[in-house]
């Protein structure tokens, strides 16, 4: 079952762009979206045809954790933050 439409957020992730930029080119109106209280709606015929098929081949699947461990790439992103 396809979506019919799309909010903001969903839409940079599947373009591979900041919201920010998928909100300026609705502001441009390269973009067609409905505004419906404080939230955007994109439809899902606004969007390039190959845009959701490349978004989501382009997410790498989470990695596997087992029980009692904790995540390596949490860890070292922890580490270089500071935080002990």
């Amino acid at each position: 079952m396809a979506r019919e439409f799309y909010s903001l957020p969903e839409v940079a992730a599947l373009l591979g762009i900041s919201r920010i930029a998928v909100f300026k080119r609705v502001r441009k109106g390269q973009l067609s979206a409905l505004r419906i209280g404080r939230n955007w709606a994109v439809p899902a015929s606004a969007l390039p045809a190959a845009a959701p098929a490349v978004a989501l081949s382009a997410v790498p699947p989470p990695p596997v954790v087992k029980e009692g461990e904790s995540a390596p790439a949490a860890d070292a992103e922890m580490d270089s933050m500071g935080w002990d």
